[in-house]
């Protein structure tokens, strides 16, 4: 079971600049490489994952993106909340063609090859929650920007 305790706050990032979901990976991944989350197979995994299977979801009114990588990457569990400093052009889960302008981007990291489902489900669910959503466009900081992830639903229906 995925909880809390996987959402990490040292890997918040708020107002990346990026101008590609490559760039948004170099740019996480080599935090995530130097505080002990993944290992060198990161992000090229990562690249090439996204590449064949693109990781935005259309959700209303704003589309996310959830990139995730195979197991043998990750060293420790993570989810980590980035909101990017302007949206970027990022493939939609359900039609590799289509682009979609993607603004918040929760990157997962996960040893157990079904878990990213099961998150998937709970991100879904509260990406319908306007005022959540609303919560996180509205962050200044870094600390109100995990604060206001943290009170995301851990349950879906």
């Amino acid at each position: 079971m995925l909880g809390k305790e996987t959402m990490k706050r040292e890997l918040v990032c708020l107002d990346l600049e990026a101008a590609t979901p490559d760039e948004v990976f170099e740019k996480m991944g080599a935090r995530f490489l130097d505080l002990g989350y993944v290992n060198e197979g990161y992000l090229p995994s990562i690249k090439a994952r996204e590449a064949q299977y693109p990781t935005a979801l259309p959700v209303e009114p704003y589309p996310i993106a959830i990139p995730h990588t195979e197991a043998d990457a990750i060293l420790h569990p993570f989810i980590a909340p980035v909101r990017l400093a302007k949206t970027i052009a990022w493939g939609n889960m359900g039609d590799p063609d289509e682009k979609l302008d993607v603004k918040l981007v929760f990157m997962l990291g996960f040893r157990d090859p079904g878990a990213h489902i099961e998150l998937l489900q709970i991100l879904m669910h509260n990406f319908q929650q306007q005022a959540w959503v609303d919560s996180l466009y509205a962050a200044k900081t870094e600390d109100e920007y995990f604060d206001a992830v943290m009170q995301m639903e851990w349950t879906h229906d």
